[in-house]
């Protein structure tokens, strides 16, 4: 909500020569007394002063009340989900946003429920041009938006010299995530606690995969204990890595968007965490913290297993709160790496956000895709560019929005804080930096 409203004021400053139509902002809750707290706080927070009648609209809307939800849609162009664990509460926003026509993005990281609601309802959205955006939060757009970048560059720098000189094949992409601070929100762990217990959805027969079937070797391997598990040295970073917590979650959405991004079903992924500071001997080069990280994360499992400890987390969680760190930081680095025999090329794309992974970064992510949306769908063109209009039905955030404005989500991106950056290294070791908007003419 906090990058939300920033981006209202932000596009109030620009002017409507810029950002065309106005944006306006609401917030919807079951409680309005407690909306309206919430949103003194983020404009004290903004430094933007008390709140007046008419700059934010408060909206009531309860999961539990259709008619509710589908006045709340019926009243927006695009609805940010974020009631989580989705697969208890995420459903009734879908529904109403595919009846009321308005655009949807969320943030969850449950992929097994988003596989159910596509089963349930991808046809009657695409019937209906709705565009429905999942996964718009730290799960996944830095790994989506990293893959992408990195391997278009490769893409365009074949274009560039000669089209078969094997660089533009993307063979491998290897991310790497560093978290500088943050913690754990409590809709967080409630959903790591429903899908240990097994209460996410499971398939049916007749349910539709997430991602295609060609895929599925790609994803197997990049789970594989071996890849998933162990330390493992990056040439790139030049220290170890550890595990990534999001990289079940990452992978799926990764060989969903693969064939979109016209990338091949050979391709290796590998989704890392840096959790050392600056590589040295004194900690092995990343290997002694990362093994430790291991190894909590191991123990976690272990104690996650014990019914004992889930009831006493339940319970712990009743009166937990996590409110964010708007000082952490979160880097993503993606490095796409083309082969052909001898030859290599390497193109790198970094997405430095402010704030934790689980609050700040994650509510810029969201807003930002969001932002995106609501300009595709609302200003077909802008300074003389034609903007296409995203898929409709369930789709990755970067996968839908490729297609549409050049630069229009990585520049919703920066004016809230974030910077991006590539670099391409040529087989002749000759490196230069590359703009993102201008990569495979879109994002």
């Amino acid at each position: 909500a906090l990058h939300v409203i920033k981006s209202a004021t932000i596009a109030q400053s620009a002017g409507a020569e810029n950002v065309p139509p106005p944006l306006r902002v609401g917030l919807a809750g079951r409680n309005p007394d407690k909306v309206r707290t919430v949103l003194e706080g983020i404009r004290d927070e903004l430094g933007l002063g008390p709140v007046k009648d008419g700059d934010v609209n408060i909206i009531v809307a309860d999961a539990s009340d259709p008619d509710s939800m589908l006045s709340m849609a019926r009243s927006s162009r695009v609805v940010i989900s974020c009631a989580g664990p989705y697969n208890r509460y995420g459903e009734a926003a879908i529904v109403s946003c595919i009846e009321g026509g308005a655009h949807y993005v969320d943030i969850t990281g449950e992929v097994p429920w988003i596989e159910r609601m596509i089963s349930d309802h991808g046809e009657t959205a695409e019937k209906s041009g709705v565009t429905l955006l999942p996964f718009s939060g730290y799960d996944c757009v830095p790994a989506e938006l990293g893959m992408y970048l990195s391997g278009k560059a490769l893409e365009q720098a074949a274009t560039g010299e000669k089209g078969d000189d094997g660089i533009g094949v993307v063979s491998q992409v290897n991310l790497a995530i560093r978290n500088v601070g943050g913690g754990f929100p409590r809709g967080t762990l409630e959903t790591i606690l429903d899908s240990v217990e097994g209460k996410m959805p499971q398939r049916r027969e007749g349910d539709q995969w997430f991602y295609p079937k060609e895929y599925r070797t790609a994803a197997k391997m990049a789970l594989s204990p071996s890849s998933f598990i162990l330390p493992k040295w990056s040439h790139h970073f030049g220290t170890y890595t550890a595990p990534n917590l999001m990289t079940t979650v990452n992978v799926p959405i990764l060989c969903r968007s693969a064939p979109t991004f016209g990338f091949s079903e050979d391709i290796t992924i590998s989704d890392r965490s840096i959790v050392s500071g600056k590589p040295s001997l004194l900690n092995g080069l990343g290997l002694i913290p990362s093994q430790i990280f291991i190894t909590g994360l191991l123990f976690g499992g272990l104690a996650m297993a014990l019914p004992p400890f889930r009831w006493f987390l339940r319970r712990r969680l009743k009166t937990y709160s996590y409110n964010g760190d708007p000082l952490a930081r979160v880097i993503a680095d993606a490095e796409a790496v083309s082969k052909r025999g001898r030859d290599v090329a390497v193109a790198t794309a970094r997405l430095s956000v402010p704030g934790d992974a689980g609050i700040y970064a994650t509510g810029l992510f969201a807003a930002a895709v969001a932002n995106a949306l609501h300009e595709v769908t609302s200003t077909p063109a802008t300074k003389g560019r034609t903007s296409l209009l995203p898929p409709a039905g369930f789709h990755p955030p970067v996968a839908a929005l490729r297609g549409c404005r050049p630069g229009v989500l990585t520049e919703n991106l920066g004016k809230l804080g974030a910077e991006v950056s590539i670099k391409l290294t040529t087989k002749n070791g000759e490196s230069k930096a590359i703009d993102p908007a201008t990569i495979g003419s879109s994002l």
